[in-house]
């Protein structure tokens, strides 16, 4: 099935239905992915995945469907259905078109052959190299390699037309070691290729990880002091609040903190983000949105001064302002079902610019604080910034050295107010969910364990 010219005959049918305006929106994926349960390979799985989702506007009205698809049938089926949706809903006061058709801003490849190539063996031969890595007393409780090949292609009403062929490849590993009070660890890696996932590299930090969470002892009494925390841990910190702040929508709203800060200060100089939507290391990277507007690079946060917030379509209507290409359906860790999402707004590649510290660095300048190397759910209240994570594993630091590892604890602090604290941006970034960042050591946070 040719995704462009089945996108366009659709739009056709679903404009004979009677809808004013109409998007059409298929994506065809292969999905290909190992699993592992307690050292052994589980499953592989090899999938075909082709679908599409339909949004029309009929007098005003807007409706919504997605289907699977065999034939064309099922999408003029799924057009037909969204039209008599948008016939039963109330008008819509803020939506006034789909995007028109604009040349890309900028391009990217992020079809990586090794992908391309891939087979199921591939990522079995992958998987097990990680494991037998993590070498004897420890073992992968839990584990996933997964590759993908997404094509996606819309067409709507007003001419917008796209068709983007991308690759993923997202992998999560625990590790365990032996005994009655086990260490546990975990390491993620996201890409657009296979090439940069090192198994040999992996399971040695996934053993690390584990042997010093099993030597963790917990902390007792209360500490304020500075606190590194690392990119996988960071990177969901930084969505949760940041990536919350800067959806048009909260601001529009009245939800989002930085809804009157364009301009202003949300942090000290050293607070350096960008969306940066053709970074081929980002298996989101892409020339056009998932509505059809065209990406482009632009900053957000410039030594610490607010400098855009992000709109889709709809809501850059709703604000009167214009669409800055950060509408997205599609997920780092899965590529299957995305016809069935909604969207999002966010940043496509959420990019905090490194700095010249390695994390032994910012250890040796350290009077107090810890190195987190493991948090339990690093999410962050995006309306208030406040957050109290509980510490599975970290490194003591006291006078410039490490002094143990710790657990048993809570980082207590609030994400808006440390972004005002950074104290020194690391040389380490690395690709993150839709976030490529470095370790950042933030100043002034606390430090509760038990009495």
């Amino acid at each position: 099935m040719d995704l462009e010219r089945t996108a366009e005959k659709a739009l056709r049918k679903v404009l004979e239905e009677g809808a004013k305006e109409a998007e059409t929106y298929l994506v065809r994926v292969r999905s290909l992915t190992a699993y592992i349960d307690d050292d052994r390979i589980k499953n592989l799985e090899d999938k075909l995945d082709l679908g599409a989702s339909v949004r029309v506007s009929v007098n005003g009205r807007l409706g919504q469907s997605s289907t699977t698809l065999h034939s064309l049938r099922e999408l003029e089926e799924c057009g037909a259905k969204a039209v008599a949706l948008a016939r039963l809903s109330r008008p819509d006061p803020h939506f006034k078109r789909f995007p028109g058709f604009q040349y890309p801003s900028g391009t990217v490849d992020v079809c990586q052959e090794d992908v391309l190539s891939a087979t199921t063996e591939t990522l079995r031969e992958k998987a097990s190299e990680v494991v037998r890595a993590l070498g004897e007393g420890l073992k992968v409780p839990r584990g996933l390699l997964r590759a993908g090949v997404v094509e996606r292609s819309l067409a709507n009403s007003n001419g917008a037309l796209l068709r983007e062929r991308g690759t993923m490849v997202y992998a999560h590993f625990t590790s365990m070691t032996q005994g009655a009070d086990p260490g546990e660890g975990c390491e993620r890696y996201c890409s657009s290729g296979l090439s940069g996932l090192d198994p040999q590299a992996m399971g040695e930090r996934l053993r690390d990880k584990a042997v010093n969470a099993q030597g963790a002892v917990h902390f007792k009494g209360r500490m304020t002091g500075s606190v590194v925390i690392p990119p996988e841990e960071l990177a969901e910190m930084l969505l949760s609040s940041v990536g919350y702040s800067l959806d048009g929508e909260n601001a529009l709203r009245q939800r989002s903190p930085w809804k009157d800060m364009v301009g202003k200060e949300v942090g000290n100089r050293l607070v350096d983000l960008h969306d940066r939507p053709w970074d081929p290391r980002s298996s989101l990277s892409c020339q056009y949105d998932d509505e059809g507007t065209p990406t482009k690079e632009r900053p957000l946060v410039e030594r610490g001064v607010l400098r855009n917030l992000l709109y889709d379509n709809y809501h850059a209507q709703m604000g009167k302002v214009s669409p800055t290409g950060n509408y997205v359906r599609r997920d780092p860790t899965d590529p299957l079902n995305l016809y069935r999402r909604g969207g999002a707004t966010m940043p496509v590649n959420l990019i905090w610019g490194p700095g010249g510290k390695s994390v032994e660095d910012m250890i040796s300048g350290m009077e107090e604080g810890l190195v987190v190397e493991k948090l339990a759910a690093p999410e962050v209240n995006g309306v208030t910034g406040g957050f109290a994570l509980e510490v599975r594993s970290a490194r003591l630091v006291r006078e410039g050295a490490v002094d143990g590892y710790i657990d048993q604890c809570l980082l207590v602090g609030n994400l808006y107010q440390a972004l005002m604290r950074v104290g020194a941006v690391g040389d380490d970034p690395s690709v993150q969910l839709n976030c490529i960042i470095p370790s950042v050591l933030f100043e002034g946070l606390e430090i509760v364990g038990s009495e």
